[in-house]
């Protein structure tokens, strides 16, 4: 792959009137600027693209483990429900610490 890609960018005149302004008090060409503020945009597109990936995988985590726990709550002979979760009511003698480190 190129380490660089041409593309051809169109602004209006107001517009490019501005970036050409902003460059000059930057010291650069309104083409170094506007690659530059292409290349941002770009940077923050993908973030932004990769978190809510993310948030779909999490989701989707929390969607199966709310069926596993529906699941384990149908009626079942063969499951102790009081040893499926380990933070569990204070048993008694048992302080409620103890019962929220395991």
């Amino acid at each position: 792959m190129a380490d660089q890609i041409k593309l051809t960018l169109t602004l209006d005149a107001a517009l490019a009137a501005r970036l050409s302004t902003m460059a000059a008090d930057q010291g650069c060409s309104a083409e170094e600027l506007a690659a530059e503020c292409v290349a941002q945009h770009l940077e923050v597109a993908i973030r932004h693209r990769v978190l809510i990936e993310r948030a779909e995988r999490i989701d989707a985590a929390i969607l199966d483990m709310a069926q596993t726990v529906d699941e384990l709550g149908a009626p079942s002979g063969a499951i102790d429900l009081t040893k499926v979760c380990r933070y569990r009511q204070n048993g008694g003698d048992r302080d409620a610490t103890a019962d929220l480190v395991g």
